[in-house]
């Protein structure tokens, strides 16, 4: 065996296990081992420790050879190979890194950590065939990964309060649900119908509340973590459809958006859906989809051009100039039945009512393009957004870089499978950002939330493309195995930190991040002390009103100024008055005007948050002096 050392691999060895001998006896005597400072301790360490790494190599290499039925020359080599990581502890003496606080212990712990993790995908090594066919089935690998993504985001399901937009449509699900205004005639709607009938749906079936709300969006979530799993299965391979949906499925982005009530995570599945539809030659389906999605929010009609880009592919692989046209009418005929009811529901049926497009308009402010000065700064906006999709600077960095090399790739080598999917997926990326540059609307997170999961296949087309360079067959089998191993270790812990920041509402995206904390607390108070018909004034908080005291027998009195307030309170001298100011809102100015015309503000209650600052406080306005 010393013979066969000798020959298959002791250099690769002898290096690392000098490295690491010299570092750890350096790291001994910077914590105090006097003897280690005279030059022959130094020395004699030093090989102790490399003589005790070259004795364990071929021992290891034995009994794993012995216990997978391996040749020992080639265990000797393969695990010599599994040393390299241990050059990593070098880094130690460079003087800016030797300063770094625990930087020792951490060059340690990640070259034995790379270390093992080599030794475990050469261990498996014999077995890949056994494991390839394992997670060639569906419930292997997307179950898992749909389990996780369900538990990280059902556990942020009561994590906020509603923010306002999610207020109103909850309220408007609520009209729906109860019966009191099916087709919401008496209410200014600014979207088109889709997502508040699902919220009657489910209100209806559960009843209503916060996490019930919250359901369709959780659902749509892992809907499109599964739809991406699927695309990318279809235009690449199982490789890339497991790290593309383990991207989006611990993606920031999409942890944070999927316990919300916005109306973009179920639009995102639904063009995902459409996607994937025309890809499979379904183009009726297809463009019920795109319909579908277009009608929750119409920023789903950006999908339009990928749609058929996938549908066009479909024909390609089929006899397109016989299936051309049914296509086209059977993807219109979809795509036109939706917008048809949409139409029908609108114009008809809530005759007499703004219609949700000009309502729409007129709440953005207009739909035309922003200034062109206004081009590089809303874009500088939208890509500080985006950094949150993986949430790591390190994948950041890597998508930067990876995808114009994975493009030069697909240029390079165009027979290689899915080179022109990669063009059309990163060109769409392009062209969404465009759009959301060129077009006014405002820089909000939501509004890019439809690109995660672009941006997911994009980012596991770059990760794995070593492994498309690398030659295939049985000589390097052992080079693609080690790297997917020390692939799904930096994966590990490129994700991991993320994904828990995420879980704790950590980036500044998504939900209400606490502003709203306590509003629950409101309602009770005023349900259980407020009479009948008393008057409640608000300014920010009307939506929430409308959902938390849904049904309640208040007058809710917007009022424009500290004036109007004075005025109505000696209009109804003999009402119960009620005002909340949120922390972001001072009292001060309309206690004054108020205390000039004889009432004042007394405080009945008050909400805070878990970190025990105040969030709510509630007010009664009563004639002064009589408290």
């Amino acid at each position: 065996m010393g013979i066969a050392a000798r020959r298959y691999g002791a250099p690769l060895v002898l290096l690392p296990a000098v490295t690491l001998a010299v570092f750890l006896t350096e790291l001994l005597r910077r914590h105090g081992y006097g003897s280690l400072r005279h030059p022959l301790g130094f020395a004699a360490a030093v090989l102790l420790l490399a003589a005790a790494v070259m004795a364990e190599w071929p021992l290891y290499a034995a009994l794993w050879a012995r216990a997978a039925r391996f040749g020992l020359e080639q265990a000797l080599r393969l695990d010599g190979l599994c040393h390299l990581p241990l050059l990593l502890p070098a880094v130690y003496f460079v003087p800016p890194v030797a300063q770094v606080r625990n930087i020792g212990t951490l060059l340690l712990a990640s070259a034995l950590g790379l270390m093992l993790g080599l030794r475990a995908s050469a261990a498996i090594y014999p077995y890949r065939g056994r494991l390839g066919a394992c997670f060639s089935r569906r419930l292997t690998t997307l179950g898992p990964i749909l389990a996780v993504a369900l538990l990280l985001r059902v556990s942020l399901i009561a994590a906020n309060r509603f923010y306002v937009d999610e207020a109103l449509y909850s309220h408007w699900g609520l009209l729906i649900a109860s019966g009191r205004d099916l087709f919401l005639r008496s209410e200014l709607v600014d979207k088109p119908p889709v997502f508040f009938y699902i919220l009657a749906l489910f209100f209806k079936l559960f009843g209503p509340g916060e996490a019930v709300a919250r359901l369709p969006n959780i659902i749509a979530s892992l809907a499109g973590i599964a739809i991406v799993y699927e695309m990318a299965l279809d235009l690449f391979n199982r490789r890339t459809a497991t790290l593309a949906a383990l991207f989006l499925a611990l993606s920031p982005y999409d942890i944070q958006f999927a316990p919300t009530v916005f109306v973009d995570p179920l639009m995102t599945a639904l063009a995902l859906g459409a996607c994937l539809l025309a890809l499979r030659g379904r183009y009726s389906w297809s463009g019920l989809a795109l319909g579908l999605a277009i009608m929750t929010k119409p920023q789903g009609a950006v999908f339009l051009p990928l749609t058929l880009l996938f549908a066009g592919e479909s024909l390609r692989r089929e006899r397109w100039r016989r299936k051309l046209l049914p296509a086209v009418l059977g993807f219109a005929g979809g795509l036109g039945a939706v917008i048809g009811a949409d139409l029908v529901w609108d114009l008809v049926i809530r005759r007499g009512s703004t219609t949700w497009m000009r309502a729409g308009v007129v709440h953005y402010g207009g739909m035309g393009l922003a200034s062109p000065a206004r081009f590089l700064p809303r874009l500088q906006g939208w890509l500080a957004l985006a950094q949150y999709f993986t949430g790591s600077p390190v994948l950041n960095g890597l998508l930067l870089l990876g995808v114009p090399c994975l493009l030069a790739c697909a240029l390079w080598r165009r027979l290689r499978p899915g080179w022109a999917a990669d063009w059309a997926l990163a060109l769409f990326g392009v062209f969404f950002l465009a759009v959301h540059t060129v077009l006014g609307l405002q820089v909000w997170d939501r509004y890019i939330l439809s690109l995660a999961p672009i941006v997911a296949i994009l980012l596991a087309r770059v990760v794995l493309l070593p492994l498309d360079l690398l030659p295939k067959g049985e000589p390097v089998a052992w080079l693609r195995m080690g790297y997917g191993t020390l692939l799904a270790l930096f994966l590990a812990v490129a994700l991991a930190l993320p994904a828990h920041t995420a879980q704790r509402y950590g980036f500044p995206i998504g939900g209400d991040h606490g502003a709203y904390q306590g509003i629950e607390q409101v309602a009770a108070y005023l349900k259980g002390n407020a009479p009948a018909h008393a008057i409640i004034y608000h300014q920010d908080l009307g939506w929430h009103y409308s959902y938390y005291l849904f049904g309640q027998p208040f007058d809710f009195y917007y009022y424009p100024s500290d004036r109007f307030v004075l005025d109505t309170a000696n209009q109804f001298p003999q009402v119960e008055k009620y005002i909340v100011f949120p922390d972001w809102r001072s009292p001060a100015s309309l206690q004054t005007l108020l205390q000039q015309g004889g009432w004042e503000l007394h405080e009945v209650y008050r909400t805070y948050r878990p970190d025990g600052s105040v969030s709510f406080t509630v007010y009664r306005i009563e004639r002064a002096g009589s408290s």
